[in-house]
């Protein structure tokens, strides 16, 4: 698994290329501490390229989104296929995440288009 991060004019963006296992959870996390350290408290997550993710990954992406709204900021989720909807669903955190299709509409509805000069 890979983790990119990309700095956009009113969001930050972590790509997570490849399923999430056991072993992988401390990329995710370093990656989002790494911003939340920077001052960057609108993280979006994109896992358009994860297949899976464990049980384990999600309660870690809960404990991380809990830090983060605690700081007065946001993280949410784009790109989730329908074998990650379902785990987001069965264990009740689609009621707490803002989850998009994709960048695009997570821009559109909410607002974090960018500025226009």
């Amino acid at each position: 698994m890979e983790v990119g991060i990309e700095i956009k004019e009113r969001f930050s963006l972590i790509h997570v290329d490849g399923d999430v296992g056991e072993g992988d959870l401390d990329k995710i996390s370093n990656a989002i501490e790494l911003l939340m350290k920077k001052g960057y408290l609108h993280v979006v997550l994109d896992l358009t390229n994860v297949k899976y993710m464990s049980a384990n990954g999600l309660g870690t992406l809960v404990n991380h989104w809990t830090h983060i709204r605690f700081k007065r900021g946001d993280l949410r989720i784009v790109g989730l296929n329908s074998r990650l909807m379902h785990l987001f669903r069965m264990m009740g955190v689609d009621l707490i995440f803002d989850i998009y299709q994709n960048v695009t509409e997570m821009m559109e509805k909410t607002g974090r288009l960018p500025a226009i000069a």
